[in-house]
């Protein structure tokens, strides 16, 4: 077989190794894992794993959270002139990175921002408050009046920071949420393998290990053409 001949195959084999390694996602120095939402997980009552897929979370209560899970939970009440709607998490599971009203409320991040030890203007904690939306009524005046404490936007897709606990080392990660009044929709989450290390935000974005994929193979059939 020639040199250029063993030069191809050599080439080929480093291609398809790359593209393997790219499309299942897997490095030996960590990596940041995300999670879509396709089994129409409900963070409702309910526990989340970032370290698990949609189809594989467990069931559990605010007592079974671990370092890799939090419980969100919801508490309201009604009166004849107020009535309020409370979510928050519970248990002593990971924790969500807080900033504002009595520095327990959720702070959005937007899509790439770096959760980690450098992360500013506020702190994580397994008990976090996502939202707290309101409303009164002056039985008097006829007055009425509505509006929500919390930090996150609604009907918009943010991220939540966390930090997580595994093995005993600190790792972190993220939640994606949309807020509609107390309720909040999560569509993706995720974490970085590596412990110590930051990860950004909704990192990777969807299909952005299958197109490099793609790319490596592609390269490889246009080294074949050649």
């Amino acid at each position: 077989m020639s040199d250029e001949s063993n030069t191809a195959k050599l080439r080929t084999t480093e291609l398809l190794a790359t593209a393997a390694a790219i499309a299942s996602a897997t490095t030996a120095m960590g990596e940041s894992i995300r999670f879509e939402n396709t089994a129409n997980f409900t963070w409702d009552f309910a526990l989340l794993d970032l370290t698990l897929a949609s189809d594989a979370q467990v069931f559990g209560t605010a007592a079974d959270a671990t370092g890799s899970s939090i419980y969100l939970d919801y508490f309201g009440d009604f009166y004849p002139s107020f009535s309020y709607s409370h979510t928050y998490t519970s248990g002593n599971g990971a924790e969500i990175f807080n900033s504002g009203f009595s520095d327990r409320y959720a702070k959005p991040l937007a899509f790439g921002e770096m959760i980690g030890p450098g992360l500013a203007d506020g702190s994580f904690s397994a008990s976090s408050t996502i939202d707290f939306v309101w409303s009164s009524y002056d039985y008097y005046t006829g007055y009425s009046d509505s509006g929500n404490r919390g930090l996150l936007p609604a009907h918009e897709d943010v991220y939540l920071g966390v930090r997580l606990e595994l093995e005993g080392l600190t790792h972190y990660g993220w939640i994606g949420v949309n807020r509609s009044g107390a309720y909040v929709d999560v569509f993706a989450w995720g974490y970085e393998t590596e412990a110590g290390v930051a990860v950004g935000a909704g990192v990777p974005a969807p299909g952005a290990l299958g197109v490099l994929a793609v790319g490596a193979v592609g390269a490889l059939k246009r080294k074949r053409v050649v």
